[in-house]
């Protein structure tokens, strides 16, 4: 509910949070990965707070650290969206991943669209399908676009770009970035 309590907030998402690390396959998967870099990753990487842009429902700051956004996210499956999205940013981030490059981050935005949660209709089956063999989410052009939509859209967020400039950004790296396993 918009109208909750602060703390309220907070404790759902925390709640939230918790739950999501301990049982979404996708969120697991994505700490496997960051696991395997040798990065000490813990829930404490991962902070839910109240932020000032409404609009915003989080990000990675620079400490490296996941931000949630709980004024903005409203419910367990928005929360699962944001991590998983947020947490490909910071795999990327601990392999070296140089945000100030703009082709960088666009790299970095097509994979959170495309191994989150944002461009899944059905997010249980079709993304363990796509985590398990990447190939199948090459299936539908629907999704696709999203992915493609998605980065744009974040692309232009992030760098305060035009939509043709972030377009042709995000186009110039999209078929070897969707292509990429996490």
């Amino acid at each position: 509910p918009t109208d909750a309590m602060p703390n309220q907030l907070h404790e759902n998402c925390e709640e939230w949070k918790s739950n999501a690390l301990q049982k979404n396959k996708v969120v697991q998967k994505i700490l496997s990965q960051i696991r395997l870099t040798n990065f000490t990753f813990n829930e404490s990487c991962i902070s839910c707070e109240h932020c000032p842009d409404s609009g915003l429902k989080g990000g990675l700051t620079t400490k490296p650290e996941i931000l949630l956004c709980e004024n903005s996210l409203k419910t367990k499956a928005e929360v699962e969206q944001v991590l998983s999205h947020e947490l490909v940013h910071f795999l990327d981030h601990v392999k070296g991943t140089k945000w100030e490059n703009v082709h960088e981050l666009a790299r970095s935005e097509v994979r959170a669209a495309k191994f989150s949660l944002e461009c899944h209709t059905d997010t249980t089956q079709f993304y363990e399908g796509c985590l398990e063999q990447p190939h199948l989410c090459s299936i539908s052009e629907q999704f696709k676009r999203c992915v493609k939509n998605r980065a744009i859209d974040s692309v232009k967020l992030v760098k305060d770009v035009t939509h043709s400039k972030a377009s042709a950004i995000v186009e110039s790296v999209f078929e070897k970035s969707f292509n990429e396993d996490l």
